[in-house]
């Protein structure tokens, strides 16, 4: 030890004043084991500010895993790796267009229902009372029309297109000509002509005595689904015919089919027209009785629920339509896509993850021995390994947490720092190296770090006196940067100190 004290700026006479100040107990630690150097430096007069060195990974301030709540068709993939999505934004869908077609009509219910609302809630005026009174006598003329060409076509269909089937179609005891596969069915096919025939001739008579009576309509629908169930037994006796079983040529059997097939078109048409007209008919029916019923308190209950319930129905297809959607909840960018167009995807999948786009935080974590030198709104400045010392961004703490995290026995706080700004050259998951800045003091007096002693009794410093010898010195410390200490009172900026292995 003495040798090094001699190569020190130190005189040999300060040396042996020091050695009886150790030995007189006023320095312990020089004659504790040293493995730094002993030197001289001078409380100086600078700036300081206390920073903190923290390594974390940079994370997106938002992100989401977004995935189809059902398994589906997926139809399109609207969004790339990259793409800049806008809050809305349909990024991939699954085939929905029944729900499309569904949604479309379930509008259309609603408008209806707040039509009829308005209507119900306005009351019954004359003039209100003459339009639909018109819409009805316009649907019963229309109504009047398709009865009548109903019976035309299905009349033109078992007298004229299929009479090739029948021996006496039009007696009392009708013959079919086809070969069945049994005399039941033989027998069940002549009484369901003898039937159509005794239908046609009623049905005809019905005709002048007005649409619209409970009779004609009855009487109407009756007859049509009469004929299409005798026209369904003739096609599968007809269908089933073969060279084999009937002994008849592939010619003939082709022209019996063909005639069935004839026929059941023409029935099936008129069943189209006529059901379309009579639900037309009844609807508006329908809006006259409600008008009639003008606004009371009952009509008006009864429309304002069915407007709620037809708005229920659109809410519900809505939510099943965004089902079939993966959409963008906030503007961002696309960092993964999974699906493919064509594809059945499975439902709680991730198909599509979204990041915030610029907005970048990293989490460090703080040892319990340094949080308290920081506070959230401190500034950061922030490296990246992968570009070295070619980018460095800012950033500042945003939190803190108050409850630590323990690791291995260690206690840390993370603490959250935003950077500023944006660069495209930054990527999520990259190493960033943080130091943040925490107080800072002016014009401080400050000594190196490594001339503070520390006991249970406070912080001291061995100053050199003015005739070169060494004495403890208690001082009040304030900040720190690591290297340099602040010393608030005990000693004078130029004071000699002796630092331990510290800057001179």
């Amino acid at each position: 030890m003495f040798s090094r004290i001699l190569e020190h700026k130190a005189t040999l006479t300060a040396a042996i004043i020091l050695f009886v100040a150790v030995a007189a107990g006023g320095a312990y630690y020089l004659l504790k084991p040293q493995t730094k150097q002993l030197t001289l430096a001078q409380a100086q007069v600078m700036d300081i500010q206390e920073s903190i060195s923290a390594d974390g990974s940079v994370d997106s301030d938002k992100s989401v895993s977004l995935s189809f709540q059902k398994a589906g068709i997926v139809t399109a993939v609207n969004a790339k790796v990259g793409d800049h999505a806008y809050a809305g934004e349909i990024l991939a869908e699954q085939d929905n267009g029944q729900l499309r077609a569904s949604l479309e009509g379930a509008n259309a219910d609603v408008a209806s229902a707040e039509a009829n609302l308005a209507a119900v809630q306005k009351g019954a005026t004359s003039q209100t009372l003459a339009v639909y009174q018109q819409g009805v006598s316009a649907a019963a003329s229309s109504l009047a029309t398709a009865d009548n060409d109903a019976y035309l076509k299905i009349q033109d269909a078992i007298l004229n297109k299929i009479t090739s089937l029948y021996q006496n179609g039009t007696s009392p005891n009708p013959t079919i000509l086809i070969p069945t596969d049994s005399q039941s069915t033989a027998i069940s096919l002549n009484s369901l002509r003898l039937d159509m025939t005794s239908r046609l001739a009623k049905w005809n008579s019905l005709l002048g005595k007005g649409p619209t009576s409970d009779q004609t309509l009855s009487e109407a629908v009756s007859d049509i689904a009469a004929a299409k169930s005798f026209m369904d037994a003739l096609a599968s006796a007809a269908n089933r015919l073969t060279p084999g079983n009937s002994g008849l040529t592939t010619d003939a059997i082709a022209g019996y089919v063909s005639a069935v097939n004839g026929a059941s078109t023409e029935v099936n048409a008129a069943d189209s027209e006529f059901s379309a007209a009579l639900q037309a008919f009844k609807a508006a029916n329908d809006q006259l009785a409600v008008i009639q019923a003008s606004s009371t308190p009952e009509a008006v209950q009864v429309a304002e629920a069915a407007l709620a319930k037809a708005q229920a129905n659109v809410a519900s297809l809505q939510s099943q339509l965004s089902d079939t959607m993966l959409i963008a909840p906030w503007a961002g960018i696309v960092a993964s896509v999974d699906p493919k167009a064509g594809e059945s995807f499975p439902a709680a999948t991730p198909a599509i993850d979204l990041i915030s786009a610029g907005a970048y935080k990293v989490d460090v974590m703080i040892p319990e021995n340094e949080v308290a030198l920081i506070a959230v709104n401190d500034p950061a400045d922030i490296s990246f390994d992968a570009y070295g010392s070619g980018l460095a961004a800012t950033g500042t703490v945003s939190s803190i947490d108050l409850a630590p995290t323990v690791t291995n026995g260690a206690s840390a706080y993370k603490a959250t720092v935003y950077l500023s700004g944006s660069d495209p050259r930054i990527r999520t998951g990259m190493t960033a190296n943080v130091t943040i800045h925490g107080a800072s003091v002016q014009g401080a007096v400050a000594v190196p770090s490594s001339a503070i002693i520390t006991r249970s009794d406070g912080s001291y410093v061995l100053a050199v006196g003015a005739d070169g010898s060494y004495h403890e010195q208690k001082v009040q410390t304030g900040i720190s940067d690591g290297d340099w200490t602040q010393v608030i009172s005990g000693i004078q900026a130029g004071q000699a100190v002796a630092a331990f292995g510290g800057q001179q």
